[in-house]
């Protein structure tokens, strides 16, 4: 008879819990990485900002599309007796600043930079010393 031990040294033993469950760390990973709760703000990320996650808007019946190829499709199938010009249609995104989400309720979206990190790199140094002249500004 022939006992593989191999087996019983990776699995938890009796009262001996492992250490994170793979539930607990994909819930983890969820909780950093989608962009849920966040309030009235967080609701208007998600629904794409003020321009919406379509990025062309039809000029005849206001119909979003995706992509210009998505557009053509449409226009195909809806509008057929018309001809189809690129240009006609409007970018959603260029109209209303090039940024559709910001992802406000993300956790791991926006953390703060330290000073340790800020002082790395030139851009850092820069917003290192606004930080430090607004600081002083504020106290007189």
């Amino acid at each position: 008879c022939f006992v593989d031990f191999s087996l019983t040294r990776t699995m938890g033993g009796k009262a001996k819990p492992t250490k994170h469950s793979a539930k607990e760390i994909a819930s983890k990973v969820a909780a950093a990485t989608q962009n849920k709760a966040g309030g009235k703000a967080g609701l208007a990320d998600r629904k794409g900002g003020a321009a919406g996650h379509a990025k062309f808007k039809c000029p005849a019946c206001g119909v979003q599309s995706p992509s210009i190829k998505s557009a053509e499709m449409h226009w195909d199938s809806k509008h057929s007796k018309l001809p189809f010009v690129a240009s006609d249609w409007t970018d959603m995104h260029e109209a209303h600043g090039g940024v559709t989400t910001a992802g406000v309720a993300v956790r791991g979206a926006k953390a703060e930079k330290t000073i340790h990190q800020l002082a790395k790199t030139d851009a850092g140094r820069a917003e290192l010393a606004a930080i430090v002249a607004a600081k002083a500004a504020s106290k007189f």
